[in-house]
């Protein structure tokens, strides 16, 4: 009910507003097919990330382990990581025993510190204060996301930070542009706890499709670009780097 009373308070308050601006296309087309909302009360203005040709980031060789991000607050970032600790990570140090995997977010209540294990190379290191930082010194982002929506602020960060990252369709979801195929990710796209370890693994330990994956976060094959649907509104938002 909590949910639904929220859902109705922002299409109540879309309908107020001359003009809402929507980052994600698969929020524009939810709204105008099942909520009904005329085009010409929202704007798609996606994210758009610029890399400038200068940014140098740490090589394959300059990195260690894995890593995962985000707010312990945010269930689905919770989810993720359960999904790690009991089902993912356990394949992957089958074939990587020695890799550990580093997980930060603000607020990690005891649920979340109690699966502290570095013996399993399974480490909570709770808040961090620079998350680009962070995702600097790791080889790959692991985001095993389930559900949620939008923009997945984990993600950009990965790709400011020159990470390759392995996620499931729901967190590349308004993350690529529609006509882009998943292969076109900066890192790989799999929605199984098999599948997802077996391009982490391979991801990681291969520096050649490692360095083709930043290549094309550099590129942005898969990024977002302005345009279709709602009100046209001009250039995309702009995050240079």
């Amino acid at each position: 009910m909590v949910e639904l009373d929220i859902m109705q308070r922002e299409i109540a308050a879309i309908f107020r507003c001359d003009l809402t601006l929507v980052i994600s296309d698969v929020e524009l087309k939810l709204l105008v097919d099942y909520f009904q909302v005329p085009e010409y009360l929202l704007c798609y203005l996606p994210l758009w990330v610029v890399f400038k040709d200068t940014l140098v980031w740490p090589s394959c060789e300059r990195r260690v382990n894995f890593i995962s991000i985000g707010n312990f607050l945010h269930a689905p970032n919770w989810d993720a990581t359960l999904l790690l600790k009991e089902s993912i990570w356990p394949l992957i140090r089958m074939q990587l025993p020695q890799a550990h995997l580093f997980i930060y977010g603000a607020y990690p209540s005891q649920k979340v510190t109690q699966l502290h294990n570095p013996a399993q190379g399974f480490n909570i290191g709770g808040w961090t204060e620079n998350a680009q930082a962070a995702l600097s010194t790791a080889r790959v982002c692991l985001a095993p996301l389930r559900f949620g929506a939008g923009i997945k602020g984990k993600l950009i960060d990965a790709m400011l930070s020159g990470t390759p990252s392995v996620t499931t369709s729901i967190g590349v979801e308004a993350m690529m542009e529609p006509s882009a195929q998943v292969g076109d990710w900066a890192g790989a796209v799999a929605d199984s706890a098999q599948a997802f370890a077996d391009a982490a693994v391979q991801l990681y330990s291969d520096s050649q499709r490692w360095q083709a994956a930043q290549q094309r976060e550099r590129r942005g094959d898969h990024g977002r670009r302005s345009g279709g649907g709602g009100r046209g509104c001009g250039s995309s938002l702009c995050h240079p780097v």
